[in-house]
C-alpha cells in the first residue's frame, strides 16, 4: 500500500481508488483490493491465536448458523445463567475510543431465540439494526422475533408485543421502525428495531443515502442517557453486520478531527477501521464488494458533511468565503419547488422541516407544513453523465405507508452527523473543502457513466429517497 498523508488529497485519493477499482477487470491489483486481500490475511493469522471455544462446544454447537462463523472467547457475550451454558453467537465490538458501543449477533435460530432475549434484556438494548431479511430467495436467513400478523410472541420467559402507537414507529420503501415492548414478570422494556428492508444476499444496497439516514434515525431516538450498545445482526453476524458498524464508524471519525488527521487513521482510514473491528469478530465485512461498499459510503458522507456545512455558513453569511487565502464564494440560497409541483403521499404529506430527524408525529388532525424541495437541502451535483452535467432536481415518488401515515421531519443541520453525548471538531475540514470543492468535480465527472448509479453524485437526499438496491451478480454471503 502505498503512502499519502497529504490532509488536503485524502477527498480526491478516495474518490480515485474507488474509481479505480470500479474499471479495474482485476480488482485484486487495485488499492483496495489489496488493502482487502491483506485483511484476509490477517484474519486467518488470528484464527491461529484467538480460541473459540465456547461455540465449539457439545452444548452450543446447535445455537451456531454456521460452524466457521463463531465468536472468539476474549470478546464473546455472555450471559448470566443458572445452566450449564451462558453462550450466544454475538461479539461486543468497541468503537474508536475502546468503548464496547456495539453487539454485533448471529440473527437468532429456533435454538437462540430466547437466548437473544436474555441477551437483549440483560444488556438493557434498546435499539437494534437488522440488515436482513428473515426470509431471503426463499432461504430463512433468521428465525422472525418481532410480531407480525399475530398479536404477540413468546420466548422463553420473555413476551414480545407491538407498540404501534409509539410515535417514533416509521416505514418508508427503504427501512422500517418497529417499537417493541418485551415483557418479563411485571417489568416491562421497550426497544426500537430498525429493518433495512433492502440489502439481501449475494448483494449490497446501492442506497448510500437510505443507509445514512437510517443510522441518524437511531441515534436521534436513543435517550443520550443511553449507553447501553446498539445491538446489530444480519444472518451470520459478520458480512452487513460488519458494514454497518464500519460506516458508523465512519461518522465518528468525520466528527473527530484530531483522531481523523493522526497517523493511526492516515492515509487510509477505511482499512485501519476495518482491521479494528475485526480483532473483536471473525469476517466483519466479508466480502470485496462489501468492503468497497464502505468505501462509497465514506465518499458519500464526507460530500454530505460539505454540503451540510456549507449551506450552514451560508445560511448565516453568503458573502463569507470558507478560508481567508480562497476567494470562492458560497453558493447562493436554493430555490424552493413550488407547492403544486409537490408530490403529495396518501391522505396525509410527509413534510420536511427542522429540527433534522425529529420525532416522528401522527398527523390527525395537525395541518402539513409546506414541503422543501430536495435541492433545498443540498446543491451537491445530480447524477449525470460526462456529457451532460445540467443539474437535475427529481421529484421523490410517494411513500406506501406500512404503519399508519406518518408526518415526519427532516431538515438537516451540520450537527446532525453527532448525537448529544458525542464530540464534534471539524474546523481544520474548512480549509480542506474549499479545495476539494474545486478537485472533486473534475474527477467524479471523469469516472462518472451514463449507466451507472454513480454513488458520489448524489442529487438529493431526503428521508423518503425510493432508490432501488443494485442486484449484482454475485457468490457473496454473509
Amino acid at each position: 500500500m502505498t503512502d499519502n498523508t497529504d490532509g488536503d488529497s485524502i477527498f480526491s485519493r478516495l474518490v480515485e481508488l474507488v474509481a479505480d477499482i470500479e474499471q479495474s477487470r482485476d480488482p485484486d491489483s487495485t488499492e483496495i483490493g489489496r488493502q482487502f486481500n491483506q485483511l484476509q490475511r490477517t484474519m486467518m493469522e488470528k484464527k491461529d491465536i484467538l480460541s473459540c471455544n465456547e461455540g465449539t462446544k457439545s452444548i452450543n454447537r446447535l445455537k451456531n448458523r454456521y460452524k466457521d462463523i463463531l465468536p472468539y472467547d476474549k470478546y464473546r457475550v455472555i450471559l448470566p445463567s443458572d445452566n450449564e451454558s451462558d453462550y450466544i453467537n454475538a461479539s461486543f465490538i468497541e468503537d474508536l475510543y475502546g468503548h464496547r458501543r456495539y453487539i454485533a449477533a448471529q440473527g437468532p435460530i429456533d435454538t437462540s431465540l430466547a437466548d437473544f432475549f436474555h441477551m437483549i434484556w440483560n444488556f438493557q438494548i434498546t435499539s437494534i439494526i437488522c440488515t436482513a431479511n428473515d426470509v431471503e430467495a426463499g432461504r430463512m436467513k433468521f428465525r422472525r422475533y418481532w410480531p407480525d400478523d399475530e398479536e404477540s410472541l413468546q420466548f422463553g420467559s420473555y413476551h414480545i408485543t407491538k407498540d404501534p402507537s409509539n410515535d417514533k414507529c416509521y416505514s418508508c420503501d427503504n427501512y422500517e421502525i418497529r417499537s417493541l415492548i418485551i415483557t418479563r414478570g411485571e417489568t416491562q422494556r421497550h426497544v426500537l428495531l430498525y429493518h433495512f428492508l433492502h440489502w439481501f444476499d449475494h448483494d449490497i444496497p446501492n442506497n448510500e443515502p437510505a443507509i445514512f439516514e437510517l443510522l441518524l434515525r437511531v441515534y436521534q431516538d436513543r435517550n443520550s442517557s443511553t449507553d447501553s450498545p446498539v445491538l446489530v445482526h444480519c444472518s451470520a453476524g459478520c458480512g452487513r453486520t460488519g458494514c454497518i458498524i464500519a460506516i458508523d464508524l465512519c461518522r465518528l471519525l468525520l466528527n473527530d478531527e484530531h483522531l481523523f488527521f493522526s497517523k493511526d487513521y492516515q492515509p487510509y482510514p477505511i482499512f485501519k477501521i476495518a482491521s479494528h473491528i475485526r480483532q473483536f469478530r471473525i469476517a466483519l465485512i466479508q466480502t470485496l464488494k462489501q468492503y468497497l461498499f464502505v468505501y462509497k459510503m465514506f465518499v458519500f458522507m464526507i460530500q454530505l458533511h460539505e454540503n451540510i456545512l456549507l449551506r450552514s455558513i451560508s445560511n448565516n453569511n453568503e458573502n463569507q468565503t470558507l478560508d481567508s487565502s480562497f476567494t470562492t464564494k458560497l453558493p447562493p440560497p436554493p430555490t424552493i419547488i413550488p407547492s403544486s409541483s409537490r408530490r403529495q403521499s396518501g391522505p396525509f404529506q410527509i413534510t420536511l422541516r427542522s429540527p433534522p430527524i425529529g420525532r416522528r408525529l401522527f398527523n390527525g388532525s395537525n395541518i402539513p407544513s409546506p414541503a422543501i424541495s430536495p435541492s433545498e437541502d443540498f446543491s451537491s451535483p445530480s447524477k449525470s453523465s460526462s456529457l451532460n452535467n445540467t443539474p437535475q432536481t427529481p421529484e421523490p415518488p410517494p411513500i406506501p405507508p406500512r404503519f399508519p401515515q406518518l408526518n415526519t421531519t427532516n431538515r438537516y443541520r451540520a450537527d446532525q452527523f453527532i448525537h448529544s453525548d458525542e464530540t464534534s471538531s471539524n474546523t481544520r475540514f474548512n480549509h480542506i473543502r474549499s479545495k476539494y470543492s474545486r478537485q472533486k468535480d473534475s474527477i467524479l465527472s471523469k469516472h462518472i457513466r451514463s449507466d451507472s448509479a454513480d454513488s458520489y453524485s448524489i442529487s438529493y437526499f431526503t428521508h423518503h429517497q425510493q432508490q432501488q438496491c443494485s442486484h449484482e451478480q454475485g457468490a457473496y454471503s454473509d
